[in-house]
């Protein structure tokens, strides 16, 4: 099985035999999400037309976008580090899989909103209370993010 000979990659035993460099990973993993999910969920709110709505959606989006990204980069490849030092584990949890599918579907509501939404932002850009279909994606993101969240912290407690 792929993840039991992940699982004894010199890697994997690294990070899960350290007593340093789990809580390390884990942490900046944390500090990841927080920058990511807390950008992420500015944009949301103002595209929901519940915060900064004198401000132009496209104003908050470029400075909130710079922590979107880093935080995000930060939060994959630790996420990534943490999956290989229990691949296992995280094969076989129901929380992990719940994890992966809102990942995905996460990444999804992005692509969409950005292919297609977003493009039209000339459109709403600076309307206090933004269009239904705009407000409905900015929900779902939020949902989406908050269950991956949940997910992760209720994979840690179930190892």
């Amino acid at each position: 099985m792929f993840s039991e000979w992940v699982r004894d990659t010199e890697l994997s035993i690294a990070i899960r035999e350290s007593i340093l460099m789990f809580p390390i990973i884990e942490g900046t993993h944390l500090l990841g999400i927080g920058a990511s999910a807390g950008a992420i969920a500015i944009s949301d709110l103002r595209m929901c037309g519940k915060i900064f709505r004198k401000e132009p959606v496209s104003d908050v989006f470029e400075a909130v976008a710079p922590y979107m990204l880093i935080g995000f980069i930060v939060m994959t490849i630790t996420g990534f580090l943490l999956m290989w030092s229990e691949p296992v584990r995280c094969y076989e949890s129901i929380w992990f899989r719940y994890k992966v599918l809102f990942l995905f579907l996460g990444a999804a509501n992005a692509g969409f909103y950005h292919n297609t939404i977003y493009r039209r932002r000339a459109q709403w850009d600076k309307d206090p209370d933004p269009p239904a279909q705009v407000k409905f994606t900015g929900w779902a993101s939020i949902f989406i993010w908050a269950v991956v969240i949940i997910t992760g912290r209720t994979m840690a407690y179930n190892f």
